[in-house]
């Protein structure tokens, strides 16, 4: 059925004039198929539709508007600044990440990377960024060191007949006699409370059968916490109250200890608290737990136990806070 092709109302073929809107029609001007509400409709659509790409040409690339999202590692750690955020497109960003007491900035995560602090970023497209920071290591206080090569230090030097104390070549010397009633040992006139100790020591002459021990919170030559070590490889850890030695560990014997003469090892001890900790070239041997003693003077100390002395030399003496 034929159409007026203006008003798409319905007309006969023979129809020369349109009843609905009165204008002339020339044969074969009539459009077929097609209903006056389905040519409004189509109308309609194609009107929405360039609308519609209308808008979306109008909104350039460079106007578009992107997120950047900011993140921190540990969250107590830092900030960030500036801080999350929108943006036009192809602006850039600089982001500085800074810590906060007891962190240092370690690297950036994320839409780029990074281990500056500072950085810039191109908002092309939505970003990610996480700041990574890392504790700040601490360097703890030296309370006290010698590295023996200074001979008026604090160490008493004698000789008697028990054995003697003397410094020679960088090192402090100490024999003690077999025959001797006492141990051989020389102190550093210093008070300490908690602390961690480290000194080298080596068995320069005599037999193995030797200990080489460190005095700590002393009180006096009676009444101290010692800890020990052998040429044949044992470790103890020893409570002194008025002379009378209680073992809090050992005798033990350890592979860590390097053993036999002209060896160095590297005694390492902790008294925190009740807590005292043996350690020998970098390996803990013992924790024991013992609040008898809180403080007091260290000491050095050399012990033979067969053949005619031993000579023992310490260097390089530490003491720090925990």
């Amino acid at each position: 059925m034929p159409f007026c092709p203006d008003c798409g109302t319905e007309i006969s073929e023979d129809t020369r004039f349109c009843p609905e809107c009165g204008l002339p029609l020339a044969v074969g001007e009539a459009v077929k198929g097609k209903s006056k509400k389905k040519v409004v409709g189509i109308i309609v659509a194609c009107t929405i539709a360039i609308i519609a790409a209308i808008v979306l040409i109008s909104v350039k690339p460079w106007e578009r508007v992107y997120t950047l999202s900011v993140s921190v590692n540990p969250p107590q750690a830092g900030f960030v600044s500036p801080s999350s955020g929108e943006y036009e497109s192809g602006v850039q960003v600089t982001l500085t990440a800074s810590p906060a007491s007891g962190y240092t900035f370690d690297h950036w995560s994320g839409s780029t990377s990074g281990t500056t602090s500072t950085i810039t970023i191109t908002m092309d497209s939505d970003k990610s960024l996480t700041a990574h920071f890392e504790t700040t290591p601490t360097v703890p206080e030296v309370l006290f060191s010698d590295d023996f090569s200074d001979e008026a230090g604090v160490w008493d030097t004698f000789s008697d007949e028990n054995g003697s104390v003397f410094y020679q070549n960088g090192w402090l010397h100490l024999i003690n006699y077999t025959t001797a009633t006492t141990d051989t040992g020389t102190y550093a006139h210093q008070h300490f409370t908690d602390f961690i100790l480290e000194v080298e020591t080596t068995l320069v002459g005599g037999t193995d059968e030797n200990w080489h021990s460190v005095a700590c919170r002393l009180k006096d030559g009676y009444n101290y916490y010692g800890f020990a070590i052998s040429a044949e490889g044992d470790y103890l850890i020893s409570r002194f109250i008025g002379g009378d030695q209680v073992l809090l560990a050992g005798p033990t014997y350890s592979t860590h200890i390097k053993q036999g003469q002209d060896v160095i090892n590297l005694i390492r001890i902790e008294c925190i608290g009740s807590n005292l900790n043996l350690s020998v070239n970098g390996h803990l041997l013992e924790e024991v737990i013992d609040a008898t003693f809180t403080g007091g003077d260290v000491a050095l100390v050399s012990t033979s136990w067969g053949g005619s002395f031993t000579e023992i030399a310490f260097d390089n003496i530490v003491v720090s806070e925990p």
